[in-house]
């Protein structure tokens, strides 16, 4: 959460509204319910009702608190092939390559770095040739080239951040 304070009105103090955006990002990140109506069974588990969840998890996204919810697949396991990408970019291109770039379906997330290098992205395509059609691409309209690091050995690390 990077320096983010939810809710505070004084030092030491936190209001219910903070304390149940605490509990909600604690069950988002841990005990995500896997049911036909997650939203509705966070709700339950709250108790709240599923509006007040969505308006939380919408504000939430919208102060930069929460980036996405979504679930993450062993791409190798369904035959994908990912890579980490890399690239140099001009300081005013950046937002315009972020907006094509978040057109992209394969990319599942992408940044900006303090570095040469200062976009970085993942791209996890259905086989090698469209990696490469998507880094021909890019490379071309924006007149880059773009390092890929696929993974040699992967490592699953888990990180939960603390609500308390």
């Amino acid at each position: 959460m990077s320096g983010v304070c939810i809710g505070r009105k004084g030092p030491g103090s936190m209001n219910k509204l903070a304390m149940l955006d605490r509990k909600l990002l604690e069950m988002l990140q841990n005990d995500f319910p896997l049911t036909p109506d997650p939203f509705y069974d966070l709700a339950e588990a709250l108790e709240t009702d599923v509006d007040e969840i969505g308006e939380r998890i919408q504000r939430l996204k919208e102060s930069g608190i929460i980036r996405r919810i979504g679930a993450i697949f062993d791409a190798k396991k369904l035959g994908y092939t990912s890579t980490l990408c890399a690239c140099t970019m001009l300081e005013e291109s950046i937002d315009k390559f972020a907006a094509v770039v978040n057109d992209i379906p394969y990319i599942t997330h992408n940044y900006v770095r303090d570095h040469e290098l200062n976009i970085w992205f993942t791209l996890t395509t259905p086989s090698q040739e469209e990696r490469g059609r998507i880094i021909n691409e890019l490379q071309e309209q924006f007149n880059i080239i773009i390092i890929c690091m696929p993974a040699v050995k992967t490592y699953k690390i888990k990180v939960v951040l603390g609500m308390d």
